[in-house]
């Protein structure tokens, strides 16, 4: 007689304390996920956010409303619009529907008084599980929708620097915090076999994927027209002429050039960018670089100035994208270019790379728990 294993003993009812056993495991790792600002955030911002896009079309109209429960009436109706209207057609069809049903059902409980017919729950279990279905399909549009992105994500990552190149010459820092899942901010720091340093810092218009797209031109652009003539006028004509025949109407790029010498000297152009910060050794700020100017892609016959200057050892360049001071705190508060001088004379002698650590520390306390709303990017290029 062959051994007998001893087996655990499986319950009929596993399979159902499983599925009970997931759903307690959700809901324990939903609270603990919680935080008081997740609901601050959603109450103050997410959903005022929402609101806002999905009442567009009518918010005019809403706010010119002296009624006060009129104006609550139209603003309900505007976000229903506002839903149905991002819907395929026939999701749409079944939104509006299953909304119309509902509103039918309650109707029947409401003039039922004796007697609440059995078909109408099973009709509003209908139009309920109906508005599940269409949150299901969203859901998976918006996590296939994600899956492209984060591939942008990989492929934007890729050509944005971790680490600059260490230079003898000098000592270069940056950072790059991306708003959306793709970012618009681009930095490159070429050493050139002669020794000079070519610098390109950019920020495309927009945010997601279109400028991303937009980003990624730019730096292939700039990229080949390096091999070829790294000067300001031949690297920045190019990106225009390029970005110019590529890009639709909105596909601008502000950008700075920088061509470091290794003596010092550098020619620097600004088209519809933050200006350039030149910072003395002791962190007052010496010089501003570059004013008004349009960003590239707008016209092909364009051109920008190009400013020349000069870096004694431990002077700095301070470039940052307008993410950086245009960010707003929860009370709204713009972060400003007064702020940012100030950090930087509280850092007089820092280092490239804590001079950026600083900034972006002050950046994050400053902005709090208030989502980002714009890429956020700076670079400290310090002669040694």
């Amino acid at each position: 007689m062959g051994r007998v294993e001893n087996l655990p003993y499986v319950s009929p009812y596993n399979r159902s304390v499983a599925r009970f056993h997931d759903w307690l495991e959700l809901g324990k790792n939903t609270i603990r996920s919680l935080k008081a600002s997740d609901v601050a955030n959603f109450y103050s911002y997410e959903w005022p956010e929402t609101r806002r896009v999905l009442i567009a079309d009518h918010a005019a109209e809403i706010e010119n409303e002296r009624r006060a429960w009129y104006r609550w009436i139209r603003t309900a109706s505007a976000v229903m619009y506002g839903v149905a209207k991002k819907l395929a057609p026939l999701r749409r069809f079944a939104f509006v529907f299953a909304n119309v049903y509902f509103l039918f059902c309650l109707f029947a409980l409401a003039t039922s008084i004796h007697r609440v017919p059995v078909w109408t729950f099973l009709e509003l279990t209908g139009t309920f599980l109906l508005m599940v279905t269409l949150l299901a399909l969203e859901i998976i549009d918006k996590l296939k929708f994600r899956d492209e992105l984060e591939l942008a994500r990989e492929l934007q990552a890729s050509l944005v620097p971790k680490f600059p190149p260490r230079i003898a010459t000098y000592d270069i820092a940056a950072q790059n915090i991306v708003a959306n899942m793709v970012g618009g901010d681009i930095y490159d720091f070429v050493p050139l076999p002669d020794g000079r340093v070519a610098v390109l810092f950019g920020d495309a218009s927009g945010h997601g994927m279109a400028a991303g797209l937009v980003m990624a031109v730019a730096h292939a652009a700039f990229r080949t027209q390096l091999d070829i003539d790294p000067s300001s006028a031949a690297i920045i004509g190019s990106l225009n002429r390029i970005l110019c025949r590529t890009g639709g109407n909105r596909s601008f790029f502000a950008c700075c050039y920088v061509l470091l010498e290794a003596d010092g000297n550098f020619a620097a152009t600004v088209a519809g960018h933050p200006q350039i910060l030149k910072i003395d050794g002791g962190g007052k700020i010496a010089e501003r670089i570059g004013a008004g100017a349009y960003p590239l892609g707008i016209k092909a016959t364009m051109q920008w100035e190009e400013v020349r200057g000069w870096l004694a050892p431990g002077e700095r360049l301070l470039l940052h994208s307008d993410g950086l001071t245009e960010a707003r705190n929860t009370n709204a508060r713009e972060f400003g270019d007064s702020y940012l001088d100030a950090i930087v004379g509280w850092n007089g002698s820092a280092p490239a790379s804590s001079l950026v650590q600083t900034v972006m520390e002050e950046w994050k306390t400053f902005t709090s728990t208030r989502p980002i709303d714009d890429d956020v990017s700076i670079a400290v290029i310090e002669r040694r």
